[in-house]
């Protein structure tokens, strides 16, 4: 995958998985030892977009200490919290996994490697993540979008705008449908306060939606799921939400 993730806790981007690894590797020692900056977690959308509602990020300890947490915009990122709000830690690795993934790496060419390696580090980055389209609503209705819809072309274009991920032309987005002929008509919100990571993974690897672009036009308020295929034959869930501008 050659998709440049910039987060706001780097403040700059990163051509490969390589390279965001150990740029995360090095900000990590740089925590330890100087005791400077703080991990949090973002409990609403950041001014400048610094970081979005959900969002781990790294920030200055008094910046934390004296703004963010005062004002309830950020909680610091202890186990404790996000246990509290049902959230993963994108840092951590369970042994389970750990297990898996050297079972996985073990058996697989340098190739193979490489494209497990940049899918989890996509998987990881956009764990706690949620895509936000803004959209016009038909007067005459509560969830109705009028005028316009979201494609996933436009995930695309949001994605590389807000998240700061390029994908490549040969990687794609699919919409997820629940249904054989996913249509704008049938398509319904989702909501992703009822289902664990484990499931969504498992609902993107299993949908095999139709070679080429993908059709489905959404035109209603909600949470929605897109499936990102990426090289190695991978699949990286994308949680979005279509909000009332």
């Amino acid at each position: 995958m050659s998709c440049r993730l910039i987060s706001s806790a780097f403040g700059q981007s990163f051509r490969s998985g390589r390279h965001v690894a150990a740029a995360h590797q090095s900000h990590q020692l740089t925590f330890v030892r100087f005791g400077h900056s703080v991990r949090l977690i973002a409990l609403q959308d950041l001014p400048f977009g610094k970081a979005y509602k959900g969002d781990v990020l790294t920030v200055k300890s008094g910046y934390a200490r004296n703004y963010l947490i005062p004002k309830k915009m950020a909680l610091y990122a202890t186990p404790q919290n996000f246990e509290r709000l049902k959230m993963v830690d994108p840092d951590v690795e369970t042994e389970e996994q750990r297990i898996a993934r050297l079972q996985r790496e073990s058996s697989m060419s340098a190739g193979e490697e490489k494209y497990l390696k940049e899918a989890d580090l996509l998987k990881k980055y956009l764990r706690n993540k949620m895509l936000k389209l803004w959209r016009n609503v038909d007067p005459n209705s509560i969830d109705v979008l009028h005028p316009g819809m979201v494609t996933a072309e436009h995930l695309r274009e949001k994605l590389s705008k807000q998240l700061k991920i390029d994908l490549d032309d040969s990687e794609n987005i699919h919409i997820f449908s629940s249904e054989v002929d996913g249509t704008s008509n049938t398509l319904q919100p989702m909501v992703f306060a009822e289902l664990t990571d484990k499931q969504i993974q498992s609902m993107v690897e299993e949908y095999k939606p139709h070679d080429g672009p993908c059709s489905i036009e959404i035109k209603r308020l909600g949470e929605y799921l897109a499936k990102i295929s990426l090289k190695g034959g991978y699949s990286v869930p994308l949680r979005f939400v279509v909000l009332q501008r």
